[in-house]
């Protein structure tokens, strides 16, 4: 890590297939340095593809839940955790991880927006409490939309179209325009500092 640090890193991921749970103390060494060096670390969360249909593998989704990163972001308040696909298909647990955590913050990448393609306004229940105080709000923004930023695991040649389905989200959710602009980029510029 301190190589990675020299090598001007700003961050560490997408953290996955890990031999134990994200939250094992056994990691908390990693965890400590990225908090000292005020990086984002992004977790996968949710189901974990498999790449071997006939060799046994030492990986397991269980181990990549949304709900690790709860223990995580209490252990480590000042470092940035941001968790890949909204914990698919455990939207809710990561949102409500989310909603604790100020330092917690969850993409939409991966296939959770084409799976969700038919029902995109159900983000409006899995992100509910725009309506209710939010102590743990880190940005001043008052929608829960503003706990996610945009991400994409795709190739560059199909980053405009996944640029559309956050469109579509914002779209079928009434996300104000401030905090389209902060999902779309703000919120990740702000996290590495790269305008006031």
């Amino acid at each position: 890590m301190e190589e990675f640090r020299d090598l001007g890193y700003r961050g560490l991921g997408e953290i996955s297939s890990m031999k134990k749970s994200c939250s094992d103390s056994g990691y908390f060494p990693i965890y400590e340095l990225a908090s000292g060096y005020k990086w984002i670390l992004m977790f996968h969360t949710g189901i974990v593809g498999r790449g071997k249909f006939d060799e046994a593998e030492n990986v397991g989704s269980g181990r990549m839940r949304p709900i690790h990163l709860d223990e995580i972001a209490r252990q480590f308040p000042k470092l940035i955790v941001l968790g890949a696909h909204l914990g698919n298909p455990e939207y809710e647990w990561a949102a409500e991880v989310a909603r604790w955590n100020p330092n917690v913050y969850f993409d939409l990448s991966g296939t959770t927006l084409p799976k969700m393609a038919g029902r995109l306004s159900d983000f409006q229940k899995i992100l509910w409490w725009s309506d209710v105080e939010w102590e743990a709000q880190p940005t001043g923004d008052p929608s829960p939309f503003s706990k996610l930023v945009f991400g994409t695991d795709t190739g560059t040649q199909n980053i405009e179209s996944v640029m559309h389905r956050y469109l579509a989200v914002f779209d079928a959710c009434g996300v104000p325009p401030a905090t389209r602009k902060m999902v779309m980029g703000g919120t990740l510029a702000k996290m590495l500092e790269l305008h006031d």
